[in-house]
């Protein structure tokens, strides 16, 4: 979480998050939380679900340094959720929803895509989703994700905004590109300022997580 602080973000969203389980039997969410207070010195809030809505498991976090007007958790198809935090920024709402799709079937992604975006309709704009999406660029999935939102990546590549480190210039977040931050077509308050895909490996080449972070940055006018 040091270098998640370093990087001053304004929410952040994270998967595979632990409450109570084998892997980490402890309340993750609250000690990330707790983390991020201890290395920016602000109160952060959060929301979290399990995949499944249960108490205890493995699911979705999002925080946030800007108090919280309110939250929402769907629960989709395939034992997957997803967990959305409404601020206010500037006077303007902003919706920011974690996922954490499929990790094996094309069909229960596009399912699970269904149901997202159709549940995403009843939120505000400006809407943002980030998250593993466990699919590449060029796939079904990303191209549905494309009808009503835009790939910051994407966009922040063609506009040359883009930063990513050698070797990496496709903004690779594990063999390929599958963590997204989209944003809707109809954010109208919505400005991409630039998308970094960040290298966390230490002197022996070791990551944190299998996974790298990606940071998209948006003015909200």
């Amino acid at each position: 979480m040091k270098k998640a602080a370093s990087f001053k973000p304004d929410v952040v969203s994270m998967n595979e998050v632990e409450r109570y389980t084998g892997w980490g039997n402890c309340d993750e969410p609250a000690l990330l939380a707790k983390l991020m207070h201890d290395y920016t010195g602000q109160t952060w809030y959060y929301k979290f679900s399990t995949a499944t809505g249960g108490s205890t498991g493995n699911g979705n976090l999002i925080m946030s340094r800007f108090p919280l007007v309110a939250t929402h958790v769907n629960l989709l198809a395939h034992d997957r959720s997803a967990v959305d935090l409404t601020i206010s920024v500037n006077g303007r709402s902003i919706n920011v929803t974690s996922t954490h799709l499929d990790q094996a079937s094309t069909s229960y992604r596009l399912t699970e895509i269904g149901e997202l975006k159709s549940w995403e309709t009843g939120l505000v704009e400006n809407r943002i989703i980030a998250g593993d999406f466990n699919a590449w660029p060029g796939t079904t999935e990303n191209s549905t994700m494309k009808l009503n939102y835009s790939d910051s990546w994407a966009v922040a590549q063609a506009d040359g905004t883009a930063i990513s480190y050698t070797g990496n210039s496709a903004g690779n977040t594990r063999n390929s590109r599958i963590d997204y931050i989209y944003y809707s077509r109809s954010a109208g308050r919505l400005v991409l300022k630039s998308s970094q895909v960040f290298d966390f490996r230490d002197s022996k080449g070791v990551m944190p997580s299998d996974h790298r972070p990606v940071l998209s940055i948006f003015t909200v006018k």
